[in-house]
């Protein structure tokens, strides 16, 4: 659709301040001045759950199409009252293209031969367009079709009249000579709907109202009117044929090009004096954790105070990019070709308190207390490590217990280095220290054959020390996940009971608590890392560790229960726990114990999360 304040070759600049929310599909997208809503399709068919809002009605009417309505129309009432077998979308937008033409109010004031003598419209297509839109407004008095099917048949005018308007632009004014556009005949098309299933909508509303309503919002876009040109007056035949000519009080065409009033719609955005006085008032009332603003260099609000008003909601970052300026009909030859595009990104307060950038539900599949659907990939089953826990499961744990990229990631037991590396996929800093200089060349050698792309998303640092010393090593109060999954004793070294796979120790050193022999003795010794790696944790960090209760001959070792114990003895809490269910792993179990004694096949691990609280639990 030709209008001048589209946003079709900057949606790359828009998605950089998306990206950088990190919020996942399905988080509350509100563009509050959709215009033709190409920002808000945008999002929607990347899954977003999106408002759009402009309170001119053609705008609306774009959007209860595109963003409100996920499916495509049934007309079902309208079949039974054309009384027709089959109806779709095709046979009602061919219904509308066969109607014979009509002298109405679009001929008389927007046509040559009409009364106005105006060229907006070949005197063929002017009447073809009051034949469509009164046969439209019949089936809406007669509740033969439904608002949603009302509007997909607005839209389908508003596109066909956009595509044989004998204008520039905009239309402020019509050309005196024909442009072939126009005199070609107007043929409606069917829209095509974006598919959903998120609760989508659309509002006609004074964005400052608006706003003061919708809540709970993740990402707020705006893009208000940059100048003086006013998009009601701009736009009026557009504004004319979805809003109609039926009532009672008829809209007059005013002067030489027929202008429509509508002084009840002028935009406060459009004044210089004014606007930036309508924008305080908007970001104050702003429920929302990011706000995202397109603006340009040539706007009625200077760049110092649109950096003002926003400072109040969060610290501001400028995005630039340079585009062609929209040429007017008054622009000279020596006026700029080129705008600065800009686009302000403020993450507020909101945003910073979020625990993670989750969508509602994924975070409720997350809280489930069972994770059966965790896999290694095709990498880590060659891998063959002794006790390799999964990218996909280190992954999801930053994911539900971080905020965004940058933060500190720990591993005190790093071995292969399976959650440095799902922490650099995710933008993380990370910090690894193991005993064994082999895992430590493991670890690199993941990265450089198969991960090379994440390798500089982050800060890399892998210690073959003793964990005991990891505050030499890593600075207090600075990490803001450890996540690791400690020896399981000396569990290794034997055969395993559920499938008599064959174990494997990680290495000889005396060091290693995973060559103690008593089970005593290595919950002690492990309490003595984990308390200094608790001393590396910030306050309200977490410490996640992935363990396994052990059986050794006819004694079980509730593990998991020792490993909480101790945890909570250092001084932090125990929050929850997961399971892991590994079931599909173990192919070959036997029936331990049969038929004298049941014994259970353990074939889970728990996930245990602790929380290092500060004064202000």
């Amino acid at each position: 659709m030709r209008y001048y304040g589209g946003k079709e070759k900057l949606l790359d600049l828009i998605e950089i301040g998306v990206k950088k929310t990190e919020l996942n599909h399905g988080a509350k997208f509100v563009d509050l001045f959709a215009g033709t809503t190409i920002v808000a399709q945008h999002f929607k068919k990347k899954g977003y759950t999106v408002i759009a809002n402009d309170f001119l009605e053609f705008s609306y009417a774009l959007a209860k199409t595109y963003i409100e309505l996920n499916e495509e129309p049934k007309f079902l009432k309208l079949k039974k009252y054309l009384e027709v077998g089959q109806i779709d979308k095709n046979y009602v937008i061919g219904y509308l293209n066969n109607l014979s033409p009509k002298k109405g109010f679009i001929f008389d004031n927007y046509c040559p031969n009409g009364k106005g003598q105006r060229q907006y419209f070949s005197n063929e297509n002017g009447q073809k367009i009051d034949a469509i839109r009164e046969k439209i407004e019949e089936w809406k008095n007669l509740s033969v079709i439904s608002e949603l099917e009302y509007y997909y048949l607005i839209t389908a005018v508003l596109e066909a009249v956009n595509l044989v308007s004998n204008v520039a632009g905009t239309y402020s004014a019509y050309l005196k000579i024909w442009d072939q556009r126009a005199i070609k005949p107007l043929i409606l098309t069917s829209p095509e709907i974006i598919p959903s299933k998120r609760k989508n909508k659309a509002f006609k509303k004074d964005a400052n109202q608006l706003i003061k309503e919708v809540k709970n919002i993740d990402i707020l876009y705006l893009d208000p009117p940059y100048n003086s040109r006013q998009y009601a007056a701009n736009y009026f035949i557009l504004e004319l044929i979805a809003e109609g000519w039926f009532g009672t009080k008829k809209p007059v065409a005013n002067g030489k090009t027929g202008m429509i009033n509508y002084d009840h719609q002028l935009s406060e955005y459009c004044y210089k004096g004014r606007a930036d006085k309508a924008l305080d008032n908007l970001i104050t009332n702003v429920n929302a954790k990011y706000i995202l603003l397109s603006y340009n260099n040539e706007g009625v609000i200077a760049d110092s105070e649109i950096k003002r008003i926003f400072t109040k909601k969060g610290k501001v970052q400028l995005f630039k990019k340079t585009h062609k300026r929209y040429k007017s009909i008054n622009q000279k030859e020596n006026d700029p070709q080129n705008t600065e595009e800009r686009l302000y990104f403020i993450e507020t307060s909101l945003a910073i308190k979020r625990a993670n950038k989750l969508d509602g539900g994924t975070w409720l599949q997350n809280s489930f207390s069972i994770w059966r659907d965790i896999a290694k990939n095709q990498e880590e089953i060659k891998l063959k490590h002794p006790a390799i826990f999964p990218l996909q499961l280190s992954e999801r744990i930053i994911d539900v217990l971080t905020n965004g990229s940058g933060k500190n990631i720990l591993d005190c037991f790093a071995g292969s280095g399976s959650t440095l590396i799902a922490g650099l996929k995710k933008g993380m800093n990370v910090y690894g220290i193991d005993i064994s200089d082999e895992f430590q060349k493991l670890f690199f050698k993941r990265i450089n054959n198969h991960y090379l792309p994440y390798k500089d998303s982050g800060k890399i640092k892998y210690f073959v020390k003793d964990a005991r010393e990891i505050t030499k090593y890593i600075e207090p109060n600075s990490i803001d996940l450890c996540l690791t999954s400690p020896p399981y004793w000396d569990i290794l070294n034997a055969r395993r009971s559920a499938d008599l796979k064959i174990g494997r120790n990680y290495t000889n050193k005396t060091q290693d608590i995973g060559n103690i022999e008593s089970y005593n003795n290595f919950i002690a010794e492990l309490k003595k890392i984990m308390t200094e790696v608790a001393k590396t944790i910030r306050e309200n960090g977490y410490c996640v560790m992935v363990v396994m209760d052990i059986r050794k001959g006819s004694k079980f070792y509730p593990f998991h229960s020792d490993v909480a114990r101790i945890m909570e003895e250092i001084g932090l809490t125990f929050e929850d726990l997961l399971i892991w269910d590994r079931q599909k792993e173990y192919n070959n179990c036997k029936p331990l114990g049969y038929p004298y004694k049941f014994i259970v096949n353990k074939v889970h691990e728990y996930i245990l999360i602790f929380k290092k609280y500060g004064h202000n639990k």
